[in-house]
């Protein structure tokens, strides 16, 4: 009995014993991933507005300047003797509407006038700027010129559409007068409202 137990533990001592199972051998069906088939693709980066498209959404939202851009533009106004706003002193965001095409509504302050036609004028975002006194900031009113061959009208407190061109910055509109920060190279000016009749 004793020959036999030795006999066993002699084999198994001298066999070769089994290799232990490889971790990276596959075991079973691998799992499925997620089908290509019907899966959400990613969602799309949204398209960056161009500036025409920014000003027709936002319109004079699209100008706002906080309390520090308004403050960098009235010391550039006093460096230069209150004669020119260089576009360089605008936050980036609004020189690139520099050239822009733009539709802008608002209220008309006119200023000079042939015969009934209405050559240039302020538009200025809130009716009150054109109604009660309210000193618009730079970036609550746009000077609008008519360019040759187009004429706006004026009605008091009807707001009015305007289209032309925008410029950010520039020279003094005329002597004693500053600078206006915007300025719009208009070809078209009609009623959003409709006149008031007397």
């Amino acid at each position: 009995m004793r020959r036999a137990l030795a006999l066993a533990l002699c084999l198994a001592a001298c066999s070769e014993p089994e290799p232990p199972p490889d971790a990276a051998a596959p075991r079973g069906k691998p799992i499925a991933g997620p089908a290509s088939k019907g899966a959400d693709p990613s969602p799309e980066p949204t398209p960056r507005l161009s500036p025409a498209e920014r000003l027709a959404r936002d319109g004079f939202e699209a100008l706002r300047m906080n309390d520090a851009e308004r403050a960098a533009i009235a010391a550039a106004l006093e460096a230069s003797q209150r004669k020119r706003l260089p576009l360089e002193c605008f936050p980036e965001r609004v020189r690139e509407l520099d050239g822009a095409s733009a539709v802008l509504r608002g209220w008309m302050i006119p200023g000079r006038m042939e015969k009934r036609a209405v050559r240039d004028f302020m538009l200025v975002r809130d009716n009150a700027a054109c109604c009660f006194g309210a000193t618009p900031t730079f970036d609550e009113w746009v000077h609008v010129a008519m360019e040759p061959g187009h004429e706006a009208k004026y009605q008091k407190q009807v707001c009015v559409e305007v289209t032309g061109t925008l410029s950010i910055g520039g020279p003094e509109l005329v002597e004693g007068i500053d600078p206006p920060a915007l300025r719009l190279r208009a070809t078209r000016c009609r009623f959003v409202e409709s006149p008031r009749r007397p």
